[in-house]
């Protein structure tokens, strides 16, 4: 097998060839590329890893890929995921050196820019990085034109499971931090709930992606950090979508239902439904927090 991530996992001794089955044949933008899983340690990814690379980003034009026709719709879309990581990390942020890797369409930059001491960013995607550097940002198309090497806090959210080299990349980012630095990394969780434990099908032809190249657990990304050398690394559940979301893929297949039955939405319904999801550990993302030595 040709994969470069496949590789990894087995030098971490996450995988093996025996443990490699097919999971799914094809993922939603390519007929070519099939999805796979290891029966040892539950992580999926892609039968190959080589028809990705930077360049794909570096092409993209305008705000297509989010969707939308500007930056504004683009981080509106986006809105709900930035109002939580504001909560969550925004102390972690505050007075403090920050590098945002794969920023997007900078909606976290906008909410979290004003309380750190100085906030720079990574997005290869020329127009989108165009209207952030109009915007008044310090961006950069990648990590090694960064002209910096002290920064206290780096994150990455939904960015490390697009990565060709993963390891090479928290390596890099180790040698641009200060000693006692912090790294948050946000990634889609291999046991979604729909994914591991309703396998529901419709939900598979939708989540799974050519871009995606590794749906992680919380110990494949506690040994990915470990390899790179991180210390005081902690991994947690965090749920994306609510249980509307979930009612509307068992009953209509199609995404987009904690939006068109919002009526089933409460505050604590949603927040109990993440908690259950988080002990079972099929919660569809992880957060992992780890420090450089």
């Amino acid at each position: 097998m040709s994969n470069d991530i496949f590789k990894i996992l087995c030098d971490l001794g996450i995988s093996d060839k025996q443990s490699i089955v097919q999971f799914y044949p094809t993922v939603r933008d390519r007929k070519d590329v099939s999805v796979l899983k290891c029966q040892k340690s539950g992580v999926i990814f892609l039968s190959s890893s080589n028809h990705m690379e930077l360049s794909h980003y570096e092409t993209t034009k305008d705000f297509k890929y989010f969707a939308a026709h500007d930056r504004k719709a683009a981080t509106s879309s986006g809105l709900e995921d930035t109002e939580r990581r504001v909560k969550q990390f925004k102390y972690a942020i505050a007075n403090k050196k920050w590098l945002d890797v794969g920023t997007g369409a900078g909606g976290i930059l906008d909410a979290l820019s004003p309380i750190a001491r100085q906030t720079v960013a990574i997005e290869p995607q020329e127009g989108v990085r165009k209207s952030l550097l109009e915007a008044g940002y310090d961006v950069y198309p990648s990590i090694n034109e960064i002209p910096y090497n002290d920064f206290e806090i780096v994150t990455l959210f939904h960015v490390f499971e697009h990565l060709t080299s993963p390891i090479e990349t928290l390596l890099t980012l180790k040698e641009i931090m200060s000693p006692g630095a912090k790294i948050i990394i946000e990634v889609p969780h291999a046991k979604d709930f729909l994914i591991s434990f309703l396998n529901l099908d419709a939900f598979k032809s939708f989540t799974f992606w050519s871009e995606h190249l590794l749906l992680h657990t919380g110990d494949s990304l506690r040994l990915f950090l470990e390899k790179a050398g991180f210390q005081n690394i902690v991994v947690k559940s965090q749920q994306r979508y609510p249980l509307a979301n979930h009612l509307h893929w068992l009953t209509q297949e199609k995404p987009g239902g904690h939006i068109m039955w919002d009526f089933l939405r409460s505050t604590d319904l949603d927040a109990a439904y993440e908690n259950l999801l988080g002990k079972l550990d099929y919660s569809d993302t992880l957060i992992a927090s780890a420090t450089k030595p």
